[in-house]
């Protein structure tokens, strides 16, 4: 049987949750989160938003939001596709919501877990062809989805893909993107993203932030109101 072991980094636990007013339980979590300075602990918990990383900093970002604005001009059906899990649900919304307000025609697929298995599927893609759908929008899936976005394109779609995971790799080292029309992720090598541990749900936040961005919607662009879900997942 396996035998778990609690980390158990040090702290003057009283002190710190004494200053920021916290819980003997937020306090060692912000520990083993790696905070420990009293500068570091208190720019962690008043984020600014001046201090939030540019959106611009994600590969392909642009150009997806290009192909993206092309397909709203143009009135084309666009589906998103996310996932089961709180990010993948958070990730979609984000999507949705944004694109919703832009009077796009847009809907959404969550696959089901045991039928669909994880992310973007031939099946998916097929359905969503039989649907007319022009474009599949991933969220939270689709790094490592090479023989369907494939397929997706083989059938005459357009693909973006927008996802957090690790981009698998060729014998060489480099990445093995899927084909898509672009690939939202910073965990790519040409990345110049700071951060390259956001979720998925950041990552459609961002690069909804460029579309509203780029359609002139400087106030719309702040998103205030889908922070909480970015936050979540």
């Amino acid at each position: 049987m396996s035998k778990w072991m609690i980390s158990a980094k040090k702290a003057d636990f009283n002190r710190i949750a004494q200053t920021f007013h916290l819980s003997p339980i937020t306090t060692r979590l912000l520990r083993n989160r790696g905070l420990v300075e009293e500068s570091e602990i208190a720019a962690y918990l008043n984020c600014e938003e001046g201090g939030l990383r540019d959106p611009f900093l994600l590969p392909d970002v642009e150009r997806a939001v290009s192909i993206l604005q092309d397909k709203l001009r143009e009135k084309k059906k666009i589906r998103i596709i996310g996932d089961y899990d709180v990010d993948g649900i958070c990730s979609s919304y984000i999507l949705w919501k944004v694109l919703n307000g832009l009077q796009a025609e847009v809907d959404v697929v969550l696959p089901h877990r045991i039928r669909d298995g994880y992310g973007i599927s031939t099946l998916l893609v097929d359905q969503a062809k039989k649907d007319g759908v022009d474009t599949i929008l991933t969220c939270d899936n689709g790094i490592a989805a090479r023989d369907q976005v494939k397929h997706a394109k083989e059938v005459g779609m357009t693909v973006i893909v927008s996802d957090h995971h690790d981009v698998p790799k060729e014998g060489s080292g480099e990445d093995l993107l899927p084909e898509a029309d672009a690939v939202v992720n910073p965990k790519r090598a040409d990345s110049s993203y700071p951060f390259h541990d956001i979720c998925g749900a950041v990552v459609a936040f961002k690069w909804m932030q460029v579309l509203l961005h780029q359609e002139g919607r400087e106030e719309e662009a702040k998103m205030d109101k889908l922070y909480p879900f970015a936050a979540l997942a």
